[in-house]
This record gives structure tokens, sequence and C-alpha cells, in this order.
């Protein structure tokens, strides 16, 4: 039984996090339990419960009432914010930071049971972010009424200032984290986007508003609830844009949508008389990463791989997924020598990531070492004009140099330049299509 416990600890997630990391996590545990401890022991008595009973069954009745437009909503990317934090601002604001707490955790709590599987560490952690956010936003409200009194004007700055310091704080020790655990995470994938900011805004309002009215009465915390299933809806159709363009398994942009940007570049590099280079990105061997672990851990690499070459390129190269393994990358304004440069260096930056902490959420396969686990991509390069003249005919050399990299034996960068030159297509039959990502088979 005790050999089997300390396998069971052996085989956390937790341990597969980079020393960085895994500090990161642990400090922010130990510091929510220190706060919590310190907040109870604080507390002089337990009045005030039925406003946790106000706030945590008015919140739990508007996430369960908008469950199906969240689910929705998280399948369009990483980064997901809900609003959620709009009680737990509230109960910051009204309630004594154990009773903020107790509503924070109890919301936390009910999230667990209702997610069903997930990676403990990271529920634990997501729950410590939320008390320090609570201790940090009753903080700002206590100092800022000192400053400005009981006024009302007073009353509406500090609660503003408690709602911008739960979010603020929230936002960066997650933003953190992640930075931490994905190496290589762009600016959107650890803070947000404009979309997560209106999120972030609209929660903190509500919350302001909930807390306001419920310093009247706590039962108005339900007159919320319609309100914020409305809301939802709202947010829903920012997904819904994104849905439309984005793969759903890597993040990246769908091959219809990236073939239509790139067009556009391409026409304006040939009014500008500038170069343009295409990379065609095929992961080795990844066939025997679905046969041997599986396809979640196969699913996982992708991701883990799509993030690496994402955060490797600049903001006006347009990268998106071409089907099954594979992916492509719009280099505007780039001749042979620069795109040769930029994929050898994503080509060593997927060799030589920590692919086994990036697939931390699959770890508990016992043959995914993280000291052998490791992928390589072959990449061919194709740059307008010498190589074609329309996208199709990049893709067709592009492809064709990607499968002379494999020939030579994988892990490799090859230009078109130097195979075999193919017939010059200046329109591919659009039935046809024959390179279409979503005629490539997905493994």
């Amino acid at each position: 039984m005790v050999a089997q416990s300390r396998r069971t600890v052996r085989s956390w997630a937790l341990w597969t996090l980079t020393v960085p990391a895994f500090a990161v996590v642990v400090l922010v545990d130990l510091g929510a339990i220190g706060y919590a401890a310190h907040a109870v022991t604080d507390r002089p008595s337990w009045r005030g419960l039925n406003v946790v009973f106000a706030l945590t069954v008015s919140a739990l009745i508007s996430v369960e009432g908008a469950r199906r437009v969240e689910s929705r909503r998280r399948r369009g990317g990483a980064l997901h914010k809900d609003l959620a934090p709009a009680w737990m601002i509230a109960a910051a604001v009204i309630l004594h930071p154990a009773l903020a707490i107790l509503v924070a955790v109890l919301l936390r709590i009910w999230w667990r049971i209702r997610a069903g599987k997930c990676i403990p560490y990271r529920w634990a952690f997501s729950t410590a972010v939320h008390v320090l956010a609570v201790g940090a936003a009753h903080s700002v409200f206590v100092s800022a009424r000192h400053l400005t009194g009981d006024s009302g004007l007073g009353l509406v700055v500090s609660m503003v200032g408690a709602a911008v310091a739960y979010v603020a704080t929230d936002t960066l020790l997650c933003g953190l984290a992640i930075s931490l655990i994905i190496p290589g995470s762009s600016r959107r994938e650890t803070v947000g986007g404009l979309d997560d900011l209106c999120t972030d805004a609209t929660a903190a309002t509500l919350g302001c508003l909930l807390a306001a009215a419920c310093l009247i009465s706590p039962w108005f915390a339900f007159v919320a609830i319609p309100i914020t299933l409305t809301a939802q809806r709202a947010l829903l159709l920012g997904q819904l844009e994104t849905e439309a363009q984005t793969d759903p398994k890597t993040s990246l942009t769908r091959v219809d949508w990236w073939r239509r940007r790139t067009d556009q570049m391409l026409r304006t590099s040939r009014n500008q008389h500038e170069s343009m280079a295409v990379l065609l990105i095929d992961i080795d061997h990844f066939k025997q990463v679905n046969d041997r672990h599986g396809h979640l851990v196969g699913d996982e690499a992708l991701r883990a791989v799509a993030t690496i070459l994402r955060s490797a390129i600049r903001a006006k190269d347009v990268i998106g997924r071409f089907g099954g393994e594979e992916f492509v990358i719009a280099l505007p304004d780039t001749g042979i020598d620069e795109a040769t440069v930029t994929a050898d260096r994503l080509r060593n930056a997927v060799a030589n990531s920590p692919l086994a902490a990036m697939c931390a959420g699959v770890l508990d396969d016992p043959d995914l070492d993280p000291d052998t686990f490791h992928l390589t991509v072959s990449i061919g390069v194709a740059v307008y004009p010498n190589d074609g003249a329309t996208v199709d005919d990049l893709l067709l050399r592009a492809d064709r140099a990607m499968y002379a990299a494999k020939a030579a034996g994988r892990n490799r960068v090859r230009l078109a330049a130097d195979t075999v030159a193919l017939p010059r297509i200046t329109q591919l039959p659009e039935p046809a299509e024959p390179l279409a990502g979503a005629q490539r088979p997905v493994r």
C-alpha cells in the first residue's frame, strides 16, 4: 500500500513542471493557505452567512444556467474567462475576508465536481489565485474607504479599486504560471486579448453593481442571474467568430482562412516587388506517438508543437494547421536567406523544447519519460517569385521540399530551389485541391 502511494505521488503532473513553474505554483498555494488561515483566526464572528448563501446560490444558478453557452466557449482556446468572478468581487467588498474566501472556495469546489476529470495541481492553483485575489480586492477596498470617506462617490471609487485589484491579481498570477508551464506562450495566451479584457471588465462592473445591491439586501444577488445569463450569451458572439477561423485542436488558423490571408499577402508582395516565403512543416514519426502513447498524448503534443511554432515567428507572419500533423507559415517580406534561417530556428525550437512538461495534462502514461519524449520536424521552404507565382505554386514546391527533407533523414530543412522543379501550375482545379488540409488524413 505504501509503495503504491509513493508511485501515485511520483506520477503527479506537478513533478513534471520546471523548477520556476513549480516554485510559483507552490508559493501561490502556500500564500493562499496562509492568508485564509489568518482571515479565519481574525474573524470575530460568523455573522453574514446569509450573504454567503445568497451569493453562492445565485452564482451557482447562473453558472448552471449558462453551462451550455460556456461549454461552447471553452472549446475556443486555451485561455478562458467567464463572469464567475463577479460574485467573488462582490463578496470581497461586502464580507469579511474569511467569508469572502468561503464563497470563492465553495464556487471552486462546485466547479471541480461538475468538471469531472481535471489536473489536481491546476485546480488547487486556480483556487489559490482566487483566494489571493479576494484578499487583494478586500485590502484595496478597505484602504480606499479610509482615504475617500463614506461619501457615495468614495464608495464607488473603492468598489472599482477592489474590482481592478481582483482582476489584476488573477490575470498576473495566472499569466505568470502559464508562461512558465508552457514555455514560449504568447502574450495573448498568458494574459489574454481584447475579448478577455472585455470579459474582465464586464465581470468587474457586474461585481461592483452586485455589491452595491447586496448592501441593501443580500437577496438582490438573485436579480443578477438573468443579467449574467444574457451577458454570457453576448460573449458567445466573439467566440463564434473566432471558431470560424480557428482550428479547435491547435488554436491555429484553419487552412482555408490561412490561404485567403496568404493570398492577400502575396498580392501585396507582388505589387511592392517584395519576396514572400512559405514554410510547410511536418512532425516526424508522429504516427508513432499516437500508436505508442495514444491519441490524447498525440493531441497534447500537437498543441505543444503549435505553441512552439507560433511563439517563434513574427507578429506579421501567418501560421495555420495544414492538416494532420502538418503546419504552414507565410512569411511576408522574406527572401530565401531569411526564410532558411527562420526555418532552421523553428526546427531547433521544436527539437530542444521540453515537450513532456508541456503535455503535463496527460502524463499518466509510464512510458512518457520527460527525459526522452522529444519530437522533431521536417520543413520545406518555397519563396516567391522564384519558386512560384501563386499560393498553390508555393505550396506544391514547399511540399516537395518537405518530403525531400524527410527523405534526407528528417529533422532537416530543404529549399524548393534545391529540388527538381515541378511544372508551373498557375491555378489548381478548385474541386480537387490535392494539397488542401481538409483532405489530408488527420492522425
